[in-house]
């Protein structure tokens, strides 16, 4: 108890405020006996923006970045594969930069709450802020839907983030956890 205290001293109130969060929201403490949201294990797969459950991700798994390995081989290996696009206007092959970039990387997704996401994508708004707030989800935060998801750039995305933060709202995390996974087992 004595060393809680005198570390407690030692903190910002910055600092102590995350904690008290931190330990509202796992469910150490209770807040006017209302019990808050409690990440379990299953939980914690739901990427921070609500869109994606990692441990049924392609991304997460791997899968897309060995599937990017495979095609980039067999589009270097037969070179008839451009001719056949090409005669057909099937699609630009600056497809193939894009293949390439992600067959570059060998890791896969670590998924926002475990590292990050993927290592090129290491500004994620979504993710920064709700880590910086110490919440789990967008919805959570007083100023939701705040003026970062209401403006450019990638719009349509960020509103389709203010969707889902609304729907966990409403569902409820086990509710929505259990539609994330149904749509991603389908």
């Amino acid at each position: 108890m004595l060393a809680t205290i005198a570390i407690s001293l030692c903190m910002t109130r910055t600092q102590r405020k995350a904690i008290i969060i931190q330990r509202l929201h796992y469910g150490i403490m209770t807040c006017s006996g209302q019990r808050v949201i409690d990440l379990r294990k299953e939980h914690k797969y739901i990427s921070r923006c609500g869109k994606y459950y990692c441990a049924f991700c392609d991304y997460h798994k791997g899968t897309i970045v060995e599937a990017s390995k495979n095609l980039l081989f067999f589009a270097k290996k037969y070179g008839s594969l451009r001719l056949i696009v090409d005669s057909n206007s099937a699609c630009d092959f600056e497809f193939l930069k894009g293949l390439s970039w992600i067959a570059s990387h060998d890791k896969p997704c670590r998924g926002c709450r475990f590292g990050g996401g993927w290592s090129w994508w290491s500004d994620c708004p979504v993710r920064d802020c709700t880590t910086q707030k110490a919440i789990d989800f967008c919805y959570q935060c007083e100023d939701f839907p705040c003026q970062r998801l209401k403006t450019e750039p990638l719009l349509e995305r960020k509103k389709a983030i203010i969707e889902t933060n609304k729907q966990i709202k409403t569902l409820g995390i086990e509710e929505y956890s259990g539609t994330l996974r149904k749509r991603y087992k389908d």
